[in-house]
């Protein structure tokens, strides 16, 4: 039983349709997903082979890993995943038993526990790690499952979007008799649709988001600079959150004319624009506000409620079972119906998840196929950067249910007037 939040069922029927008999999972962030455990220190070079888990494509079959040496007893232990193996990284760790060290010579009794854990006479560490040692560890548990070898030749899913070209082939020459089919658009169907843990992580981070933007928005004032706005924001966020709560967080805050860039300080008559997420066990939440120092401009209020119709035709398109193009086409023709016929958008939003960014696919993009489907989590937005007025944006978090869209944390989405 794994400790992460792969659904074993929905990975039998994705790589059933693919005629996959295993998938290989090698990025850091699927291999979190599907474990719930830290894959590592080497995973952090980002590169094939730091660590793997495999997935049968019967969804009875135990799950796989290979990993460093350094934490593959807390890798098992966190994932239960029974079959762990490890190969060595470049961090040299020895276990001494309990009470071993009021031995005469500390040295000799290390050495000791060494070979009794069968290091051989000659053994070095690589630089980093040795990617040609966890393929074979790879090969091994393939083999062992009956996943390799026969007269044809086997169709393994890896992800082929994370594995740098000049890796694959140390992944042919480990397993000349697999032909290796790209899985990345497969695993980012199975992370599409949230597990109720990730959906509490990512609530979670939407209202300590909200918290700080009640706290920046409540202190706004002139003379302030985007550095000052980001750390009001961050001292709400921890506030809500409490003394030792892990959370990190991420600001796009842009104050002036530019729309982009940071700018200050803010002077009456001012955009600000606060695009902020909070991060929660890897999960990243996505929120964003546009507030303007005293009364809104007629060019600055004609934007805003552009951008605002355009969110509410956006939003109204986004049900479970249409397309993500059909939000995409409702947005760009409001946009459009209040005068902007220039205005487009590559997408008005995205899913979120845990990755080293807060936008994940699928995309609310004009040639998006990907129906909206209960379980994900998307950010929704409307942004308009005119440079020389300012950066505008609507955005929120929503979770999808079989009723519709369920708001993650709830704010006022009006352009906020801040009275100077």
């Amino acid at each position: 039983m794994s400790g992460g939040f792969l659904d074993r069922r929905r990975a039998a029927r994705l790589m059933a349709e693919k005629g996959l008999a295993a998938l290989i999972l090698a990025q850091p962030e699927s291999l979190q997903y599907a474990a719930g455990a830290f894959p590592g220190v080497a995973s952090f070079w980002r590169r094939a082979g730091a660590a793997f888990i495999v997935v049968p494509a019967d969804p009875e079959a135990p799950l796989a890993a290979v990993v460093g040496d350094l934490q593959a007893e807390s890798f098992a232990r966190a994932s239960g995943i029974a079959d762990t193996r490890s190969h060595p990284i470049w961090v040299e760790a020895s276990l001494l038993e309990a009470g071993a060290e009021a031995a005469g010579d500390i040295a000799a009794a290390i050495v000791a526990a060494d070979r009794a854990l069968g290091r051989p006479p000659g053994f070095a560490r690589p630089a980093t790690f040795d990617p040609s040692l966890s393929l074979a560890l790879l090969r091994d548990i393939l083999s062992e499952r009956g996943l390799l070898g026969g007269t044809g030749a086997v169709r393994l899913g890896l992800e082929l979007g994370f594995v740098p070209a000049a890796d694959l082939p140390l992944f042919e020459r480990a397993m000349p008799n697999a032909v290796f089919v790209d899985a990345s658009p497969l695993v980012a169907r199975l992370r599409m649709i949230k597990q109720p843990g990730e959906i509490a992580h990512l609530a979670r981070a939407a209202r300590l988001s909200v918290a700080g933007m009640r706290r920046l928005f409540g202190e706004l004032r002139e003379g302030l600079d985007a550095k000052a706005l980001e750390a009001l924001w961050r001292a709400g966020v921890e506030a809500e959150a409490g003394a030792g709560s892990p959370v990190s967080t991420w600001a796009y805050i842009s104050v002036g004319a530019d729309g982009f860039a940071p700018g200050g300080p803010a002077r009456a008559g001012d955009i600000i624009k606060v695009d902020v997420g909070c991060v929660i066990a890897g999960y990243s939440s996505d929120g964003a506000r546009t507030a303007v120092l005293g009364r809104a401009s007629r060019a600055q209020r004609r934007i805003f409620d552009a951008l605002q119709r355009a969110f509410d035709a956006g939003l109204a398109a986004l049900r479970p079972g249409r397309p993500l193009r059909e939000a995409h086409a409702a947005a760009t023709a409001a946009m459009h119906g209040a005068g902007f016929s220039t205005y487009t958008r590559g997408h008005f939003g995205h899913s979120l998840g845990a990755s080293i960014w807060s936008e994940e696919w699928p995309f609310i993009s004009a040639d998006c196929e990907v129906p909206v489907e209960p379980g994900m989590v998307l950010a929704f937005e409307t942004p308009y950067y005119v440079k020389g007025l300012g950066g505008f944006i609507i955005e929120d978090q929503f979770l999808v249910t079989e009723a519709g869209l369920e708001e993650m944390a709830a704010f006022p989405r009006g352009l906020i007037e801040v009275a100077v």
